[in-house]
């Protein structure tokens, strides 16, 4: 791992990685534990804590693993029901429902916020507040894709059979929950990786004057 951190290149592609396989697999736990309890909140709660959980095992950063946990315990389910509440709210009212002809647009106009929102809280908590423009604009960006994933789902487009068929052994997988908690992981895991990226830069820079 001390290598990979050596080489900016290398550590940005290892952290959206790992971003992305622990927020995965938290996802899909959260979905598990969804169908023994139903319980939403609660859904968010673990898949946030256990995405923090496996990031901070799967970059070596075992000295800050419960700042990291802590971080993702508190962003994600923030950014999961702010953004839920705010687009219901909004997207209720008749005359701004009806400037959007494709009906899967508030659901990825949320989804995008939900990524600046969780990229917002993680950065700040973990890194101050200096870098919640990297976080919340990486994790918005990284949450378009997404978001129009999820809208396909809802449209039942062919790909959703696709992934079903994929996460079959699972049981009954919340397809949308799940493209949402792995975008906020990709988004984090890049984040980071550009974080130290920068800070690399900086502090040559630093050396060079």
């Amino acid at each position: 791992m001390s290598e990979i951190r050596k080489k900016a290149w290398a550590f940005l592609l290892w952290s959206t990685l790992a971003g992305t396989m622990s927020f995965f697999i938290a996802g899909v736990i959260g979905c598990i534990i969804l169908l023994r309890l139903d319980n939403y909140i609660l859904e968010t709660i673990i898949a946030g804590g256990l995405g923090g959980l496996l990031l901070s095992v799967f970059l070596g950063k075992l000295k800050t693993i419960g700042k990291i946990t802590l971080a993702s315990l508190v962003a994600v389910p923030i950014a999961f029901w702010t953004s839920f509440i705010l687009a219901e709210g909004l997207f209720s009212i008749p005359f701004i429902h009806t400037f959007f002809e494709n009906p899967n647009v508030p659901d990825i106009i949320a989804i995008i916020f939900m990524g600046i929102i969780c990229g917002a809280i993680f950065g700040a908590i973990i890194y101050g507040r200096k870098t919640i423009w990297i976080f919340s604009a990486v994790c918005g960006i990284v949450s378009l894709p997404f978001g129009m994933l999820v809208g396909l789902f809802n449209a039942w487009h062919p790909i959703k059979a696709t992934f079903e068929n994929l996460l079959a052994v699972f049981g009954p997988i919340d397809l949308n929950f799940l493209a949402i908690i792995t975008s906020f992981g990709v988004g984090i895991g890049l984040s980071i990786g550009l974080f130290n990226m920068l800070n690399k830069k900086a502090r040559m820079n630093g050396r060079d004057n």
